[in-house]
């Protein structure tokens, strides 16, 4: 018997360091996943890259909105290198440590034009019962700088004087999560994103986001085609990400009407809601959030009112500008799309274009910022191509190009990042009023 046992624990010391390298295999690992918070690559690949720039693949086609599964990584420190769709040119890197039987997740976004990625662990531990903890990651930090999120049981554009903001001022990703209440069946929040400091600027509203006991989330900010408004998207902690697009456009009224209308006063509403009253001639009101798709417009010129106007459909996420010309008993209106991204580049770092809004003249105009064009020849109530020049302060001058008399603005201001229109308006050609709107 001595003998058997003997021999039976001699072979389970020589079995137990097989049984143990093939758990440890499994033991020293972690595991990564790749999230595509963007909307411009359509598929995403992950890879890790060793000192010599050669890439492994970890991940592969992980479609726009949407996240990987993991895939086990030896624990270590990595360069991780995201590649669109198998392209031999990197979108980005990322470097990050793995802990063995950890996980990760890789955000892969855009802002300022170039893509970036973020390393995340999703190792937080488990909120009070009856809560969830969520944490904000501003992945449009270019874009959108600074934003207060609120969650909030009011209406995004009826905050009381009691709301406050859940997180306030947030540049990237907060260090850490706060707790929130949550049901187990989930509790409604209302989630509105503002420009930091500015309740009167929203750039998301998510109505009813359910947010569940123990719920563990990353609320994803990215930028819009428009380049101020926002895209949201709840990452569940080791779970998916849930996309909450932009269901908003913004709309803001540039008044010209012509000179039968003695005071120039113009009010119009869409779909019902007013955008601006009594908005003097040849001004630029601030932009309005309005609901995407079909718009139907009511304007009024000095008390004289016309209904019916059916624009084109809006985007969500973009910005438009409603120019208002004609006569108080003939109207027009023209909705003109804007693009209030900054400029990438970082030499020519503002980006200026102009309107032609004269009255009474079928002839093209263009214009010139210090006898640099901003768009080619454009006819009366269309907008010219968008133009980048280097920011300038206090010398810049603004010309149309219009031989007798020509108008202009001296000694402007153009600071990088900013966004410009020229708006050049008036009745007829010869007599135009330039004035200058900083859109972002």
């Amino acid at each position: 018997m001595r003998l058997k046992t003997w021999a039976a624990l001699a072979a389970a010391t020589l079995t137990l360091p097989l049984l143990g390298g093939c758990g440890n295999d499994d033991a020293n690992k972690g595991e990564v996943r790749l999230i595509n918070a963007t909307t411009e690559y359509a598929s995403l690949d992950l890879y890790t890259q060793d000192s010599s720039g050669n890439n492994d693949l970890v991940v592969s086609g992980t479609a726009a909105g949407a996240a990987s599964a993991y895939t086990g990584v030896d624990k270590g420190s990595y360069t991780f290198v995201v590649k669109s769709g198998g392209a031999a040119a990197n979108a980005t890197t990322v470097t990050g440590a793995v802990a063995k039987t950890d996980h990760y997740s890789i955000v892969t976004y855009l802002t300022g034009g170039a893509a970036k990625a973020m390393y995340l662990s999703d190792e937080e531990d488990s909120p009070a019962n009856g809560n969830a903890k969520v944490r904000v990651f501003n992945a449009a930090s270019g874009e959108a700088a600074s934003v207060d999120v609120y969650l909030t049981n009011n209406d995004c554009t009826a905050l009381s004087v009691t709301d406050t903001a859940f997180a306030s001022a947030v540049t990237g990703l907060q260090g850490t999560y706060a707790q929130v209440t949550a049901a187990s069946a989930g509790t409604p929040w209302n989630v509105c994103v503002f420009t930091a400091g500015d309740r009167s600027t929203l750039l998301l509203d998510i109505p009813a986001l359910k947010l569940k006991n123990q719920e563990i989330a990353t609320l994803i900010l990215t930028h819009t085609a428009g380049g101020v408004l926002l895209n949201g998207a709840v990452l569940d902690q080791q779970g998916a990400m849930t996309p909450y697009t932009s269901a908003i456009a913004r709309v803001r009224v540039a008044a010209d009407p012509d000179s039968t209308a003695p005071n120039g006063l113009v009010s119009v509403t869409l779909n019902g809601t007013e955008v601006t009253a009594l908005q003097s001639a040849r001004s630029v009101n601030s932009y309005t959030a309005v609901s995407s798709g079909a718009l139907t417009a009511s304007v009024t010129i000095d008390g004289v009112t016309t209904n019916g106007f059916t624009l084109a459909n809006t985007a969500a996420g973009s910005d438009y500008t409603l120019l208002v010309t004609g006569s108080p008993s003939g109207p027009t209106l023209t909705l003109l799309k804007d693009d209030n991204t900054p400029s990438t580049s970082s030499t020519q770092t503002v980006k200026a274009r102009f309107i032609n809004g004269v009255n009474g003249s079928t002839a093209t105009l263009s214009a010139t910022i210090d006898n640099r064009s901003i768009g080619s020849a454009t006819f009366k109530n269309q907008s010219a191509s968008y133009t980048t020049f280097p920011a300038t302060a206090g010398t810049s001058t603004v010309v149309p190009s219009i031989t007798t008399n020509p108008a202009s603005l001296t000694s402007q201001t153009f600071p990088a990042n900013g966004v410009y229109t020229v708006f050049i308006w008036g009745d007829g050609v010869n007599t135009p009023v330039l004035s200058l709107s900083p859109d972002r």
